[in-house]
């Protein structure tokens, strides 16, 4: 949930945006999630709040937005990215974190509502992993597999609104 003292700043026509994400890879699946109406998938998290360190920032968007208490593992990218989405420019710096979600029940499909927004979460087959279908475009399966040291990742510019995903 976005407050009052999210890490989001009106640069110009554009904002600054510091997000944090996690990275859970359970029983060979992804989690992802979305709104209705993006063309992408994207890792669950949120923004940061002022005077929050980023591994809080996953432990509350992730009690808020799924109901449950995650353990969040080492840093695994540090992304430099810069895209366009619904009309808005951002420049974001984003921290992806490992993370488990220990009382998982299932891995079904489920919606959650976020104030006046939906967000539509998917466990996603790691190897049915594509490039095109998550944002950003840097996670692949090759990726999520490989996460033994911090990468630092700059993405160019990218406008989301033409995205597409082939995932269900």
């Amino acid at each position: 949930m976005n407050s009052a003292e999210s890490i989001c700043l009106p640069v110009g026509n554009s904002l600054f945006n510091f997000r944090v994400a996690g990275v859970a890879v359970q029983n060979g699946k992804l989690l992802l999630h979305k709104t209705p109406t993006d063309n992408f998938w994207s890792l669950p998290g949120g923004r940061v709040d002022m005077f929050e360190f980023s591994r809080e920032t996953l432990l509350r968007e992730m009690v808020e937005e799924i109901g449950k208490t995650v353990h969040v593992g080492n840093l695994l990218w540090v992304v430099e990215n810069f895209f366009e989405y619904n009309e808005i420019r951002y420049h974001e710096i984003g921290f992806y974190y490992k993370m488990e979600i220990p009382d998982i029940e299932n891995q079904l499909d489920f919606v959650v509502r976020e104030d006046d927004n939906e967000l539509l979460f998917h466990w996603e087959d790691i190897g049915q992993i594509d490039s095109g279908s998550i944002y950003p475009e840097f996670i692949t399966t090759d990726l999520l597999l490989n996460t033994t040291a911090i990468l630092h990742i700059n993405l160019g510019f990218k406008n989301l609104n033409t995205a597409t995903t082939s995932l269900s």
